[in-house]
């Protein structure tokens, strides 16, 4: 979901483990040339939605550390595949955290939010990320070292 701190605590995991990190709203912004909020105004949010599925495919998982938009949860072939190619973890917190992170929701590019509100969106996506995920992190109260470190532990226990 958006701003439980998937870019901070991704690019931190990946320091830790020594590999490359994508933030995959910065890949499409480098690639497009616009904003993720640009290209949902100018092309909709199904191209969006479109452009988050080709570019997955593009990158090489191998080694590297992925935060994903949001909304590529709304993708269940892009989520089966992700699932058997990669480790997905589901960083989970309040809606009320998360509501005190996205002050700035509306500019944000958050797929659902021109006809739903966001805590319509965050019911809607938290079983989805639930359904997905290998393990579940709670992050609230936690600091990224905290949950870096949890990630971590709970990885080499299902290994």
């Amino acid at each position: 979901m958006a701003g439980v701190g998937k870019s901070t605590i991704g690019l931190s995991l990946a320091k830790v483990l020594g590999f490359d990190f994508i933030d995959l709203d910065q890949y499409l912004r480098d690639k497009e040339g616009k904003t993720i909020q640009r290209i949902i105004d100018d092309q909709g949010e199904e191209k969006l939605l479109e452009l988050e599925q080709q570019s997955m495919r593009e990158i090489d998982l191998n080694h590297r550390v992925i935060s994903p938009g949001g909304s590529i949860i709304y993708n269940p072939k892009i989520m089966k595949y992700l699932k058997r190619s990669s480790y997905l973890v589901f960083l989970d917190d309040t809606f009320e955290n998360v509501n005190k992170r996205l002050s700035n929701a509306p500019t944000r590019g958050i797929v659902g939010l021109k006809s739903k509100s966001l805590r319509e969106i965050y019911n809607e996506r938290r079983p989805l990320y639930s359904k997905y995920a290998e393990i579940t992190i709670n992050v609230g109260g936690k600091s990224k070292e905290e949950v870096v470190s949890e990630i971590i532990k709970l990885k080499l226990q299902i290994q």
